[in-house]
């Protein structure tokens, strides 16, 4: 998500602290003014060590218990690193006197962006979880590492701004294309997905956006102060930076909380070319179709069988079940129904809920969550959101209405 504003501030807040005891004897510094450096100094300490903690034991977890796709690898590693990167704040104190501070400091900046890069693996790799190998992923991360290599032997500033200009760009090539590609890997699971709960990566578009704001944000304060630093006594520097750090805990602890629930859909090769976007046609029935594909007789079928109350229900497996090819089915909702497998399927979902709550009395009494499972919903947020969507009001309000 970016190298954390507080980390340079605090660097220099404990280079300005120290140089302030020698220069307390000779301008007469009063101790209050010490003492609020002081506290920030301690107070920032706290807070910056508790978020380390936190990204360090949350990278441990996922290593060891959820690490069964490749993108819940790499963040696990990710967060790790990010963590290891706050104990980058002592390394500097202690050498906060030495001639080669500066350097430690910068050089400390572009591993930084190192975890810049493992950010950007993340991403790929979530979108994208079948297409790249880790060792084709880390070509996001060698040019950092190169840049590290290249500073430490030239010294030269120049480098640090390259590798901003650098980032930057990249992210904002990435953010389109991860954005894109996700709003292409939705239409592909509304029309092939009965239940989007743990498919969806829509909520992953937000997280892009502020990660390449954070990022624009960052670079240019840093290429036109030439530095992150700032008064340790200004009051709303502490704020914001105990805030960001309270922010990123949140942001990790979502991100790890859909991570966990995160599958991967998938398409054999025959179905991804079948899938891709084709000319409207009108589809011509398979033999062995029959009359359940043609028509409305497809409802028919639906609710005799009522193979919507399988909550795992795919096209390819209503494809078999009714005996036809998931193409020529795929044609017909979109084409001839106007809608998506998705929406086609929680509408009859939806109206078995609704009769169920319509015949809710005093001897048949069934709760919200109870009713959303039988009519075959994976999750009772997306039998909430999706009731609210075609009827108007939530399941509660419509049995209040009836009532009254």
């Amino acid at each position: 998500m970016g190298r954390f504003r507080h980390c340079v501030k605090f660097r220099f807040a404990t280079r300005k602290m120290a140089s302030n005891w020698h220069s307390l004897l000779r301008n007469n510094r009063t101790f209050a003014d010490m003492n609020s450096d002081l506290f920030y100094i301690l107070l920032l300490s706290f807070v910056s060590g508790m978020t380390q903690c936190l990204l360090t034991l949350c990278g441990i977890y996922m290593l060891l218990e959820h690490r069964n796709y490749q993108f819940q690898r790499v963040f696990a590693v990710v967060l790790i690193l990010h963590g290891f990167g706050f104990f980058n704040n002592f390394v500097v104190l202690a050498c906060s006197e030495q001639p080669y501070s500066e350097f430690l400091n910068t050089l400390l900046v572009l591993f930084d962006y190192v975890i810049v890069g493992g950010y950007m693996m993340f991403g790929v790799s979530l979108v994208f979880p079948n297409r790249y190998k880790t060792r084709q992923l880390l070509l996001l991360v060698i040019p950092y590492l190169i840049a590290m290599l290249l500073f430490a032997l030239s010294r030269s500033p120049l480098v640090l701004t390259v590798m901003q200009i650098y980032t930057v760009v990249v992210s904002l090539v990435l953010l389109v294309y991860l954005v894109l590609s996700i709003r292409k890997h939705t239409r592909l699971l509304l029309d092939n997905v009965g239940d989007l709960e743990f498919f969806d990566l829509r909520w992953s578009n937000i997280l892009i956006v502020l990660y390449f704001a954070f990022q624009l944000l960052w670079t240019i304060e840093s290429l036109s102060q030439q530095s992150w630093f700032s008064e340790p006594s200004a009051g709303r520097n502490l704020l914001f930076d105990s805030l960001y750090c309270l922010i990123c805990i949140g942001i990790v602890l979502y991100v790890m909380h859909k991570l966990i629930h995160q599958q991967v859909f998938t398409l054999s090769p025959a179905d991804e070319y079948e899938n891709e976007p084709q000319e409207p046609t009108t589809p011509t029935p398979q033999p062995n179709a029959g009359k359940s594909l043609i028509g409305c007789d497809i409802d028919m079928v639906m609710k005799e069988k009522r193979y919507y109350l399988d909550n795992t229900l795919t096209l390819q497996k209503l494809a078999q079940h009714l005996g036809t090819n998931r193409q020529y089915l795929s044609n017909h909702i979109n084409q001839e129904l106007h809608t998506t497998f998705y929406d086609y399927i929680n509408d009859f979902r939806l109206e078995d809920a609704k009769a169920m709550l319509d015949s809710q009395n005093t001897e048949n009494q069934h709760s919200l969550e109870d009713i959303s499972v039988m009519a075959g919903f994976n999750s009772y947020a997306t039998f909430l959101r999706s009731f609210k969507k075609k009827y108007g009001q939530t399941p509660s309000q419509y049995l209040t209405e009836k009532k009254s």
